[in-house]
């Protein structure tokens, strides 16, 4: 009987040797981890601040813990949005600046294993990231306030906004031939969809609540806010039963047993499949050829 032998990618083989053994990758993460720290100390003096007498008051004490873990959330989720392009954008046009490009489409490596060994070497560091703040967060429970369930939800939501957002910098990297190119617009992408899915929201929501029309019996949560994860976060921490969307008197349409982050990063996922599925496409030249052919014979 012949022993199936389970071959890995060998990009993600070759560049896991190359960033994680050197110098960069620690001091990264150390400042990385210095930031987070740092925030998190300068939160917890101004909450000593003001409120002298926190030591005799367990509330006082949950509140500042849960302050903290707000503010080191917020802080960790626009790290991820700011490193994550910088990781992904050049991964695939870096390869055609250095003219190895179609070096690597002539070996055996499908443009699947091109596309996903380059995503995830390149998230690694994002999630190694990602994971070294975990003591950090864990100091909170010292506090009180937070649950380990709570952070659960908060990482699984982190590693599933570097995920998406990732896939958006491959993309722009095999549509553009230049690092910088890609890497502007991935950034451009990313602003656009916070900011206008906001205030299309916003918009959405006054609709619905206005004085000039019929109030629905069941008013939802716009679906511009799905693609958005900052939306995502918010639900997350706050605190009130169900959610921003029950805060705001919104349900969640035919999901409405999900919590909203949870179909917020469904709807990510799914936005990040395709965007993968396109990059595939855009990296074979030899389907696009016989795609060509195929039309010109007609």
């Amino acid at each position: 009987m012949r022993t199936g032998k389970v071959r890995s990618n060998p990009i993600i083989t070759s560049e896991m040797k190359i960033k994680m053994r050197g110098w960069r990758t620690a001091l990264g993460i150390a400042a990385y981890l210095g930031v987070l720290m740092l925030i998190g100390f300068l939160y917890y003096m101004a909450f000593i601040q003001t409120n002298m007498s926190w030591n005799s008051s367990v509330n006082a004490r949950q509140e500042a813990g849960m302050q903290i873990y707000i503010a080191l959330a917020v802080v960790q989720f626009a790290l991820i949005l700011l490193i994550t392009p910088a990781q992904t954008a050049g991964t695939v046009s870096g390869e055609r600046e250095k003219q190895t490009l179609d070096l690597l489409l002539a070996t055996k490596i499908s443009s699947v294993g091109i596309i996903f060994g380059k995503l995830i070497s390149s998230m690694s560091y994002i999630l190694l990231l990602i994971i070294t703040s975990i003591p950090l967060f864990s100091l909170v429970f010292l506090f009180g306030g937070v649950t380990p369930g709570d952070m659960l939800q908060l990482f699984i939501f982190y590693m599933i906004t570097a995920f998406a957002v990732g896939s958006i910098g491959i993309f722009y990297s095999t549509l553009f031939k230049r690092t910088v190119m890609s890497t502007v617009v991935t950034y451009i992408t990313i602003f656009f969809l916070g900011l206008v899915s906001v205030i299309l929201g916003a918009y959405m929501i006054s609709i619905q609540y206005s004085g000039t029309m019929p109030q629905p019996s069941n008013p939802t949560v716009p679906f511009v806010l799905y693609i958005n994860p900052a939306v995502g976060l918010a639900d997350i921490l706050v605190t009130e039963p169900g959610g921003f969307s029950t805060l705001l008197g919104l349900s969640i349409g035919p999901v409405g047993r999900l919590d909203f982050w949870i179909v917020n990063s469904m709807v990510m996922l799914v936005v990040a499949a395709m965007l993968l599925i396109i990059s595939m496409y855009k990296i074979n030249p030899v389907r696009r050829i016989s795609f060509k052919k195929g039309k010109k014979r007609k």
